[in-house]
């Protein structure tokens, strides 16, 4: 009887044991790579027709925060009071970006967020729902548009937890 206490006892601290390695893996995996991409096209050219473009692999809502992100040619310049985009010519566009779920339903992407490195010269003009993307949904496509011609380098799907990036 005795015995068969100890057993459990030992049972049960060697499944809270392994119950908190796997949550502080998590942690220690999210500090090294708090970032989930998603490549969703090489380098290509927006329009003003939709491109759709459709992923290897369904795109989802996973960590906090969700958004479509375009790397932008080193021409392109941030508009400084706004979210247009400043090309070469001086003239200003604002891409459109919206996701596609299995059932045809479609999600805007607009709200605009931006990321600048000026060590690397990085520009990415990111996109995210204004209203939060059902997590229980899979997205088939994205479907983007510009008025004028942009560049990007690529564009892919990135999901977060702001605690792992601040």
């Amino acid at each position: 009887m005795l015995k068969k206490k100890w057993l459990i006892l030992i049972s049960f601290v060697v499944i809270a044991a392994l119950a908190a390695a796997a949550l502080v893996g998590e942690g220690v995996y999210n500090y090294f790579f708090p970032y989930l991409d998603q490549q969703i096209s090489g380098p290509i050219t927006l329009s003003s027709q939709w491109t759709e473009l459709v992923p290897s692999k369904p795109l989802s809502v996973h960590r906090q925060i969700q958004i479509l992100v375009l790397d932008l040619d080193k021409t392109i310049r941030f508009q400084r009071d706004g979210f247009e985009l400043v090309l070469p010519d001086g003239s200003t566009v604002t891409p459109e970006v919206e996701l596609v779920d299995f059932d045809g339903n479609v999600y805007p992407l607009a709200q605009p967020s931006a990321f600048f490195s000026p060590s690397s010269g990085t520009k990415y003009r990111e996109f995210s729902s204004k209203y939060g993307l059902p997590e229980d949904k899979l997205f088939r496509a994205v479907r983007i548009r510009s008025d004028k011609p942009i560049f990007c380098n690529r564009i892919f799907w990135r999901c977060y937890n702001m605690w792992d990036v601040s």
